[in-house]
């Protein structure tokens, strides 16, 4: 059975649909009219349907093409073609079926790159909006910029670089100097730039160095200018600090380029310039060209004292609660002008708002000199609290002197810290002006423990590991010009048994002495340093003396030695200077050891001309 077949819909053919009954829901029937019967069951037939129907473009009818497939289908056929290019193709096999073969997976490098690549990509297409006319300007920069910084670029090139670059960015330095990437173009213009280009980049941003020193990336444009800049050019840029010191302290970014400045670039003049700010109102009304330092300033204006002073606490105090701003050597000068000035009421306020930052300023020079002025006049309640800020680095330090003697003794300064607890205050090793300094804290109210047993408590703990190294480094320490200081203050100054130690410097010199060395090594007599050591310790054996202690360096040196080794010295000039050190000892029976086996050579004596040291032991043995 055949169902019927329906009417082609058309436009009048349409009528309202309207809900009249019930029985209009049901299928079959035409909207409005009776309902419809059921439609008879119909075999499906394989032959007359070889593909779904798409809908076609003209009315929505479903359309077949010729051979039976549909759109539909033909979009399928072309996708499987599409496929077939980048992937799985369908590859027919004998009998007749087909395989799809799948194009082969990228590896892990591959797919890496494309990553990288489309990151670049959106990198270039956001800068690209963001930056609209200058992206190409800096482009290009940039590349002018790449061959600038090659080794193989000779200088004429670079000149001509130069000068294209210069084309390039006229006119748009400012806009340059905020952006990540191109900020180094123009720190590569100032490195490698003449004076006048120089100074065309600071006409362009001297308007702006201010908040190109907060900016993250302009900040190194001025440094650059600072740090290349001729003398008038520095000088331009720091004045345009002025006005701005205080705020650019507070501000991480510029308060680097101001320390930078005042540290390495600023001369006096200037340096007085970029503090001029923190000394308040008063000190810049009274200050002039003549008087133009604080000292100058108070002396001439005694009666400003107490406002100088007020102002300036209020200045500072709140410095002092910012780390950041504590660390800079600029705001340290300024504090140690405070405490040589103040009086003591105002200077122990200040200790007491400040005794937990002094940490932080221990470590440049005028800070140095703060922390001890803290420590001179501060209460037992400040000292205790500057003492706990530093537990940590004062174990650390004190731990590091013990244990590290080798690098604390050839330290330049780490020396000077040795030799002060075995000799304080010893002019040989310290400058008038450092024994001046630290007489200032003699005295102070706050001290009670006397001086001498201080030093001796100190001594005590230092004494036998100094000892106990210079016996097992004897022969490094005689033999450096850096060292050899330290082993006449430890041998005469250090408290406990000297025998082992001397020892082991007298061993040194044990052996004949051939002119010149042996195999590039001289003798310790000969050694520039060494036959010093052994001339000071001789010489100080009467500092032992007094001291009551027993040991006697020239006694030692020649039971290990021996005279008849010693006569071999007299073949140099430095050896026979050891030999009228000994023939002058406070020890008798020593000199007259030396004397008698001298007197056994005094013809070889005789014989030997042009040696200063063979001369004067002649004329002792006279």
């Amino acid at each position: 059975m055949e169902a019927k077949s329906k009417k082609p819909f058309t436009a009048k053919a349409s009528k309202k649909f309207t809900l009249k009954s019930k029985d209009s829901h049901t299928f079959g029937g035409k909207p409005g009219g009776k309902p419809g019967t059921k439609k008879p069951f119909k075999p499906y037939n394989s032959t007359e349907r070889k593909g779904r129907a798409g809908k076609a473009k003209d009315g929505g009818k479903f359309t077949f093409s010729k051979g039976g497939k549909s759109s539909l289908g033909k979009r399928r056929a072309n996708n499987v073609e599409e496929e077939g290019e980048g992937g799985p193709t369908a590859k027919r096999t004998k009998n007749g079926s087909s395989d799809i073969v799948k194009k082969k997976p990228m590896t892990k490098e591959e797919l890496k790159k494309n990553r990288q690549q489309r990151k670049r990509d959106l990198k270039k297409n956001r800068q690209e909006a963001e930056r609209k006319d200058m992206f190409q300007i800096i482009c290009q920069s940039k590349r002018v910029w790449g061959d600038l910084r090659r080794k193989k670029c000779d200088s004429d090139q670079k000149k001509k670089l130069m000068n294209d670059l210069q084309d390039l960015i006229k006119g748009k330095i400012k806009q340059m100097a905020f952006a990540h990437d191109s900020v180094r173009v123009l720190q590569c213009f100032i490195q490698f730039g003449s004076h006048e280009q120089r100074q065309q980049v600071f006409e362009d941003l001297k308007d702006d160095i201010v908040g190109l020193c907060k900016s993250q990336y302009g900040r190194h444009v001025v440094k650059k200018l600072l740090m290349y800049g001729n003398k008038e050019l520095v000088a331009s840029v720091i004045q345009t600090f002025k006005g701005h010191v205080r705020s650019m302290l507070r501000h991480a970014a510029a308060s680097s380029i101001i320390e930078y400045a005042y540290n390495d670039k600023a001369v006096l003049a200037q340096r007085l310039q970029l503090t001029d700010e923190l000394y308040g109102t008063t000190f810049a009304v009274c200050k002039s060209t003549v008087c133009n330092t604080i000292e100058q300033v108070l002396e001439s204006n005694p009666d400003k004292l107490n406002s100088i002073i007020d102002e300036m606490k209020q200045i500072l105090t709140p410095m002092a609660q910012k780390e950041q701003v504590i660390k800079h050597s600029l705001v340290h000068k300024v504090f140690l002008d405070y405490f040589l000035f103040s009086p003591d009421k105002p200077k122990t306020e200040m200790i007491e708002s400040i005794r937990e930052s002094v940490v932080y300023m221990a470590h440049t020079h005028d800070g140095a000199r703060v922390a001890m002025h803290c420590l001179w006049h501060g209460t037992a309640k400040d000292r205790k609290v500057i003492i706990k800020t530093m537990k940590t680095y004062m174990v650390k330090f004190a731990t590091e002197i013990l244990s590290s003697l080798d690098e604390v003794i050839g330290n330049k300064y780490g020396k000077k810290v040795l030799l002060y607890l075995l000799s304080p205050r010893n002019p040989a090793h310290l400058l008038p002006e450092i024994i001046t300094v630290l007489q200032q804290g003699d005295g102070n109210t706050h001290s009670k423990k006397d001086a001498a047993v201080r030093r001796k408590e100190l001594l005590e703990v230092v004494s036998p590991p100094l000892l106990e190294h210079l016996r097992d480094n004897a022969s490094s320490m005689a033999m450096d010009k850096a060292t050899s200081v330290t082993i006449t203050d430890i041998l005469t100054r250090a408290c406990g048994d000297l025998q082992p130690a001397m020892k082991a410097v007298a061993q040194l010199a044990n052996q004949e002495l051939v002119p010149g060395g042996v195999d590039g090594q001289l003798h310790m007599a000969e050694h520039p340093a060494g036959h010093l050591v052994l001339k000071w310790l001789i010489e100080h054996d009467s500092t032992l003396a007094k001291a009551g202690k027993e040991e006697r360096f020239g006694r030692i040196l020649v039971d290990t030695v021996g005279t008849e080794v010693m006569k071999s010295w007299v073949r140099v000039n430095r050896g026979a200077m050891v030999l009228s050190s000994l023939l002058n000892s406070c020890d008798e029976t020593v000199a007259a050891e030396v004397r008698t086996a001298l007197k056994s050579i005094t013809c070889e004596l005789s014989s030997i001309s042009n040696n200063k040291g063979v001369e004067i032991l002649l004329e002792k043995l006279k």
